[in-house]
């Protein structure tokens, strides 16, 4: 800035007032330290965030192994609750497994043996066996759908699988058996 003094040298002032460069020092500075210090804490605030962002980044690894694990167990234990619910649903309402069981046994024809029995909570009662002889099967199913304290807590008995195998000079049939059950009305 300019500044052109008119007046007689004698009465020119020599420096400048106190008055002048107070209100002109405090606002320069004021003005400095705002243009410095608005980004230097926006920076402040940028590197805490992402010094947080990479620990918590850090924790979140160490912690998915962890979580996929949790899932599988939370899995497996609902499967469990649910095969429970099925257990007491028949031990409670739908008693006389045992008897059942006796049935299927004395109901079985000539040249069936049994691989697996599996209760499953979506399909019921699952028999998987084999056969000598393709009529072994179907013969068993009639059986145990003529039969009244079989079908007490079984709804509906049917062929899922027939696969014939030759073995030799006899045909081995490898079936699978869905015993659909009733719906439990109530669980404890």
């Amino acid at each position: 800035m300019l500044k052109i003094n008119l007046l007689p040298a004698g009465a020119r002032p020599t420096t400048i007032s106190t008055v002048e460069q107070f209100h002109r020092a405090p606002l320069l500075w004021i003005v400095f330290a705002i243009a410095v210090l608005i980004p230097l804490w926006h920076w402040t605030m940028i590197s805490t965030r992402r010094r947080q962002v990479e620990q918590l980044t850090a924790k979140l690894q160490v912690l998915e192994p962890r979580q996929t694990a949790v899932d599988q167990l939370q899995h497996k234990l609902q499967q469990l609750r649910a095969e429970e619910t099925a257990f007491r649903g028949m031990k409670q309402s739908q008693g006389g497994w045992a008897k059942r069981l006796n049935i299927l046994s004395d109901a079985t024809p000539e040249g069936i043996w049994y691989t697996e029995l599996l209760l499953d909570h979506a399909k019921g009662l699952v028999i998987q066996g084999s056969s000598i002889g393709g009529a072994g099967p179907t013969k068993l199913v009639e059986q145990l759908k003529e039969n009244p304290d079989f079908m007490a807590a079984i709804k509906n008995v049917q062929i899922e699988s027939l696969k014939t195998i030759p073995e030799g000079e006899l045909e081995v049939v490898q079936f699978t058996l869905n015993c659909s059950l009733h719906e439990v009305s109530g669980t404890p």
